[in-house]
């Protein structure tokens, strides 16, 4: 099994055996960089970095990552090259594939990375879009993985909390993509209206099926942190706003124009007494402390969140050594 010359764009064109590839050199490359071991896999390649929105993990633990393996990486804003008001996707795609080994796009729209890697002749990974977060998503579980030994039969839990902005659905598309593949169960909870797109549901639920595990979405959310693991708190629009695009995140979704009705989906102590004595708090970060989540379970003894933070760095270096390596 090779996935050298992949694009990393979607969870959902990954098996199980590659992700647990993924995971294993993620982990073996981990390990090495805390004995100080030189693991200098991409020498002499360069990767560039097309970000048309900010960032704290995703650009630091990509550059980073890049150095580690004895690359380079080339941070490209949207204001240092010619967007599609100026270029063609299609033309800037095959111009960066004569310069670089591989291209990170941070950008809002999934079909946009997708048209890039359509054109490009070397690796694309999506850094984050409106439809998936796939280098988040992979981070979770690789820390899920280290805090509890195996992955097939936990309980995930994503527990939507109010927030005063319109997110993306990344994280949990790509985890409904990811999560059924492994054995693992997962569990959405948010308030009605919220809810998933229809088909991405459908597809986690017909791989469940196959692998035995269970995707269920609940409105109810003590129900849902019953006896999970992990529980990953996260927020999002719903689907039609994202859907509307860059804009879309300027919508008075309906959380925004009712907040006093939204602002009771937090987690709090109660919710962890429901789920198993060591589950596991995670959040992608940034978070709004006091409004999508408290204090004490941000800091408290159950949060993994900043071994979340450090496995930014782990799983995307496992990604990118075997798609460029």
């Amino acid at each position: 099994m090779n996935l050298k010359g992949r694009d990393y764009i979607s969870l959902k064109d990954y098996s199980e055996e590659e992700l647990y590839m993924i995971f294993d050199t993620a982990a073996d490359l981990k390990r090495k960089l805390k004995r100080d071991e030189p693991h200098e896999l991409l020498k002499g390649k360069t990767m560039a970095m097309i970000f048309d929105m900010p960032s704290t993990r995703t650009r630091v633990s990509m550059e980073t990552l890049m150095t580690q393996l004895g690359g380079h990486a080339q941070m490209i804003t949207s204001e240092q090259y010619w967007t599609t008001k100026k270029e063609s996707l299609a033309d800037s795609a095959r111009v960066f594939s004569r310069y670089v080994n591989g291209v990170f796009i941070r950008t809002f729209a999934f079909k946009d990375i997708k048209e890039f890697a359509d054109y490009a002749s070397v690796p694309v990974i999506n850094a984050y879009c409106d439809m998936e977060h796939p280098c988040q998503v992979a981070a979770d579980i690789m820390t899920t993985r280290e805090k509890k030994g195996t992955l097939k039969g936990r309980k995930t839990t994503i527990a939507w909390a109010f927030s005063n902005f319109n997110k993306s659905l990344g994280i949990v598309n790509s985890t409904l993509y990811t999560a059924p593949k492994l054995g693992m169960d997962l569990t959405i909870a948010c308030p009605k209206g919220y809810e998933p797109d229809a088909e991405v549901v459908e597809f986690a639920k017909s791989i469940a099926k196959e692998t035995g595990s269970q995707v269920e979405i609940t409105s109810d959310l003590n129900e849902a942190v019953r006896d999970a693991d992990v529980i990953h708190i996260k927020g999002w629009a719903p689907h039609e706003i994202i859907r509307m695009g860059p804009k879309g995140m300027d919508a008075m979704s309906p959380h925004r124009q009712n907040p006093e009705k939204y602002k009771q989906w937090v987690i709090k102590q109660e919710h962890l007494d429901l789920a198993k004595k060591d589950v596991n708090i995670q959040h992608a970060l940034p978070v709004e402390r006091g409004v999508e989540a408290l204090d004490e379970i941000m800091d408290g003894p159950n949060s993994v969140i900043f071994d979340e933070a450090e496995n930014r760095l782990h799983s995307a270096k496992g990604v990118v050594a075997l798609l460029l390596g």
